[in-house]
């Protein structure tokens, strides 16, 4: 499709994703000079008007929510508007990587990232709470933590205003496996399904796996009527004697046995008494791989580490010249976003030839369809000789590969067909729309399918949708 090269007053200046409802675009408001984010949806994506009211009411929503909210751990919403056939959120420009990543390189974090990250999300809560706003689908992919550490809660596109009235908006939606009791059921609820999807991403962080798994049927079986597996078996150390009472008052079904507010759940953990924490406080998250101890690497706030910063202050690294990296580094960039840098210097400091290199840094991208990509990519660079040539391979995070020496692989029509069915399945009349966009975006049949991997929310969903493809 063709991208705009403005909407409203705001310069459009990159593109930052696609999804089923829309572009979210990189842009520029001249105003004030600052960057922002621009999330746009398209008026007539769907023939059937009510799906389309239901989105755009879902849309004007989410503005009419964090409009009202200032808050660093909430990411902030400037402007809403409309230019030509789309509708458009302007909000603030965040660079960092979204929590399921993070959690899917490295499924057991250490115990004073946990602490960081939670202490955040409750404070973010506990105010838009105040202002009476419940966010309703909190989960990893939802919370973006910056290069410095900061997490910064996003989408609150069914936020539920205290009083408001809204429509279908306020139904029953979410995230299956994140979803409170009352939920499910259709129950009246309030500010504390917040609290239960903190509980079970407390519960995610310490035991290295989600308590409710499964299809969505069988999560919210469990949800209704099961205990998770106790910490105990699946943590180390003390973890599970502290940790145990605090999950189970944020899982409580009863709603009345659950933490009352945020400000009681964040007060719980406080009571943790052998973790350092000033660390806690200073920790700043950097994805690693999970190859190692299965661990991300932790900084210290300041330690000048950006994810836009330049490397005017790097060491040089033995052995390697920046032509041969930086490729690979753009590269990888795609799939992981600016923590690409930092982690091709620690794997060059382990690799001292570019296969190893290349093969190591793969397994820091959890999608096995991306990491096919990627490993495709760099085969298609040594096979043209940009590698090691200094040649540029600069491009947008969202550019496709049809560049003027890559071989593009047709998509058979058998492919597509099967695509519409599947996607068919998962999300009804806009399956074909999406499965066009993915198609027309895609230079393989791995890289197809993993862009339309990504229009399910990440997990046992997700999951399902690859497997079917490969039925």
């Amino acid at each position: 499709m063709k991208h705009p090269d403005h909407l409203g007053k705001y310069a459009i200046t990159g593109l930052l994703g696609e999804g089923a409802m829309g572009v979210v675009y990189k842009g520029y408001d001249p105003g004030i000079g600052r960057q922002v984010a621009i999330k746009t949806i398209r008026k007539s994506l769907s023939a059937d008007r009510s799906t389309e009211d239901a989105l755009s009411e879902r849309f004007r929503n989410e503005a009419r929510a964090v409009g009202r909210l200032n808050h660093p751990g909430i990411v902030a919403i400037y402007d809403l508007g409309e230019h030509e056939d789309n509708a458009f959120i302007a909000m603030e420009f965040v660079e960092g990587r979204d929590l399921s990543q993070i959690l899917a390189a490295t499924p057991n974090l250490p115990e004073p990232v946990i602490l960081r990250v939670m202490h955040q999300l409750l404070d973010a809560l506990e105010y838009a709470h105040n202002q009476g706003v419940w966010h309703r689908d909190v989960k990893p992919a939802n919370l973006i933590i910056t290069s410095a550490g900061q997490l910064k809660v996003t989408d609150f596109g069914i936020a539920r205003i205290e009083s408001a009235a809204l429509t279908q908006v306020t139904s029953t939606i979410g995230t299956p496996g994140y979803m409170a009791p009352e939920q499910y059921v259709g129950e009246s609820f309030d500010h504390r399904v917040d609290i239960f999807a903190a509980g079970v991403l407390l519960y995610r962080m310490l035991a290295g796996q989600p308590p409710f798994s499964g299809s969505a049927e069988s999560v919210m079986y469990a949800i209704m009527n099961k205990d998770p597996t106790p910490l105990h078996q699946l943590t180390q150390g003390d973890l599970a004697a502290f940790y145990q009472p605090v999950v189970n008052g944020a899982l409580a079904r009863d709603v009345s046995q659950r933490f009352a507010n945020a400000a009681a759940f964040r007060e719980a953990l406080r009571n943790r008494k052998n973790v350092d924490a000033a660390s806690a406080a200073e920790t700043t998250i950097i994805v690693h791989s999970a190859r190692g101890a299965g661990e991300p690497s932790l900084t210290k706030s300041g330690s000048g580490h950006s994810g836009t910063g330049r490397a005017t202050q790097q060491t040089a690294l033995t052995g390697w010249d920046t032509t041969t990296l930086e490729p690979v580094q753009r590269a990888l960039a795609r799939f992981l976003g600016p923590m690409a840098k930092i982690l091709v210097r620690q794997a060059a400091k382990k690799c001292s030839d570019l296969p190893s290199l290349i093969t190591l840094l793969s397994q820091d991208i959890p999608s096995p369809e991306e990491r096919a990509v990627f490993m495709g990519l760099m085969q298609r660079h040594a096979n043209t000789g940009t590698l090691g040539s200094g040649a540029s391979t600069t491009r947008d995070a969202s550019a496709s590969e049809s560049g003027g020496t890559t071989e593009r692989q047709s998509l058979s029509p058998a492919l597509i067909e099967r695509a519409n069915q599947v996607m068919a399945k998962h999300m009804g009349p806009i399956a074909k729309v999406i499965v066009k966009k993915a198609a027309a975006k895609s230079s393989s049949p791995a890289q197809f399918i993993s862009l339309l991997a990504q229009e399910m929310p990440d997990g046992p969903q997700r999951t399902q949708l690859i497997t079917e493809f490969h039925v």
